[in-house]
């Protein structure tokens, strides 16, 4: 791998990093649990066409691979941390209730 192609793929994992709004795919995964997660693993965003001006096509190639390899990621990570959010907070709610349930029935 050139010096090119090595720091079209760096720009690129960096810029997608910046660019993935993380808490949006947190609550993705927190409302919509594993369909939320498919959702993050296909949908792939483009990078913005401005960065990629003036560049040579091996550069906007290794660029785009890398900016939406790590996009990916990116979405499907947080989608993941929300979907353990919702979890917990499934769990935490149904120790709730059985707690006020239990709670309830002895005081009868």
């Amino acid at each position: 791998m050139n010096n090119e192609q090595h720091q079209a793929r760096i720009d690129g994992e960096t810029d997608a990093e910046t660019d993935v709004t993380k808490i949006l795919w947190i609550v993705v995964g927190f409302f919509a649990s594993l369909i939320g997660i498919l959702i993050a693993y296909i949908y792939q965003p483009s990078p913005p066409a401005s960065r990629l001006v003036e560049k040579s096509q091996e550069y906007v190639m290794f660029y785009t691979e890398a900016y939406k390899n790590k996009s990916r990621s990116v979405q499907v990570t947080n989608a993941l941390i929300g979907l353990g959010i919702a979890f917990a907070v499934g769990i935490i709610s149904f120790i709730a209730m059985m707690g006020l349930i239990g709670s309830m029935s002895t005081m009868r």
